[in-house]
């Protein structure tokens, strides 16, 4: 049975969170990375707040409530010759008929009832429901997530929050524009006796701390260890745990890095000798290539069966992804991507003195693994630096392989390419 993903967040969870708080990484490209599907920590902070209890509680409950909303009400006098509707007011009439003329009978003065739906109340309990709207339909888009377990109420929640803002008629007769919503305005209506009103301005107040991490170390680490289990990819985040094992067994003082598209650089450290760069999912610097072009082969076309039709089989794959797609690509023998790539270099020489390859499988069975270590067998014997020089069996460059994998039983090897790491192993020195 595979390591539950729970146990593995666990484990690095509080690494997160202290990159998090140190500035010294965005957790952005760690969402990036993990394949969530979100832009950023904020779009994180924003799921976690729709899937706490207490939000998910209090708008199945808002149908209810809602009938429960109030507004303030003033009297005002009104003075009319045409058909009277509503109240009278006779005193105030007779009063009038006096001074302008007695005779008119025509002279009514009443009494308007206004209702004012701006209270600030009213605009509490719209701001917090403005939020969530937002959250649900504009910045987030939930919708995409309603066949998913872990927000399995979410056509509910969806559909209660559009149906009361967009079409409850006292909702739209409260007007935001212009308003800014005080800590003293949250402080008051948190106090109300009225339930409707009382618990949106807790809510509202909650989302604030939320979004500006003004929420203790606990909760912060909840995001990660709830929200951030429910939606990371497992396979992914099996890869993130080995690259925070490797950091946190090998380097002291250490530099994180932003990884997006263009840089999937983690983070470096220094020793006395060596500076260590660390990568994920990259074929790390630009004096590497993980590549074999055809024209390295040319020479052994239709003199080698095998290569010829292999170059067949390239060529003719090419042709068709361009009429299936129109993707345009350079035709390559071989080529990979490692999960992990650890450059070590020399202090003073800057040149590269290691490279350690990681190839990560979030896995119990003995075929996938192995699939793994011949994937590392490829990526040593084909890696190439500089000007197309194969490193392996380059005596100025070592090379070595590192196998990560789940709890599978397995025998020891006397390997000096590959070293095998189960989950069992708490630590992964890096020898030069």
């Amino acid at each position: 049975m595979k390591t539950p993903k729970e146990l593995l967040v666990k484990e690095i969870g509080s690494d997160l969170i202290n990159y998090l708080k140190s500035g010294t990484i965005s957790v952005n490209s760690f969402l990036k990375v993990l394949n969530l599907n979100i832009e950023n920590l904020q779009d994180l902070l924003k799921i976690h707040y729709i899937l706490l209890k207490d939000v998910r509680e209090y708008i199945f409950s808002l149908p209810e409530l809602i009938r429960k909303l109030r507004v303030s009400t003033n009297v005002s006098k009104e003075y009319s010759y045409e058909g009277v509707k509503g109240q009278i007011d006779w005193q105030d009439t007779i009063k009038e008929r006096l001074k302008r003329n007695y005779k008119d009978r025509t002279l009514y003065c009443k009494n308007e009832r206004n209702k004012y739906y701006n209270t600030k109340e009213n605009i509490i309990l719209k701001k917090f429901l403005e939020t969530v709207y937002k959250i649900i339909f504009e910045e987030i888009k939930m919708e995409r997530f309603t066949n998913y377990e872990w927000y399995r109420d979410g056509k509910i929640i969806n559909g209660t929050v559009k149906n009361i803002y967009e079409k409850n008629i006292y909702m739209n007769r409260i007007n935001l524009e212009d308003i800014k919503i005080t800590e003293r305005m949250l402080e008051d209506v948190s106090k109300n006796r009225n339930i409707l009103y009382a618990k949106a301005a807790k809510l509202l107040k909650k989302y604030y701390e939320i979004v500006n991490l003004k929420v203790p170390i606990d909760e912060l680490k909840s995001v990660f260890e709830k929200t951030f289990i429910e939606i990371a990819d497992e396979n992914t985040l099996f890869e993130l745990y080995w690259i925070v094992k490797i950091i946190k067994s090998n380097a002291s003082n250490y530099k994180m890095y932003i990884m997006d598209d263009k840089n999937n650089k983690v983070a470096t450290w220094e020793d006395e000798n060596f500076t260590y760069t660390i990568y994920h999912n990259s074929t790390g610097s630009s004096e590497l290539f993980f590549n074999i072009y055809l024209d390295e082969v040319k020479d052994l076309i239709n003199k080698n069966e095998y290569i010829t039709r292999l170059t067949s089989v390239i060529n003719e794959f090419s042709k068709i992804r361009k009429e299936l797609f129109g993707i345009r690509k350079e035709n390559n023998l071989w080529n990979g991507r490692p999960d992990i790539l650890l450059e070590i270099r020399d202090n003073k020489t800057g040149e590269i003195k290691k490279i350690i390859i990681g190839e990560v499988k979030y896995t119990t069975d003995q075929d996938y693994m192995l699939e793994g270590v011949r994937q590392l067998l490829e990526y040593i014997h084909f890696i190439k630096y500089k000007d197309n020089e194969y490193i392996y069996k380059n005596k100025q460059i070592q090379i070595e392989g590192f196998l990560f994998v789940d709890n599978i039983p397995f025998n020891d090897i006397d390997d000096s390419l590959i070293k095998i790491y189960s989950i069992d192993n708490k630590n992964i020195k890096v020898n030069v």
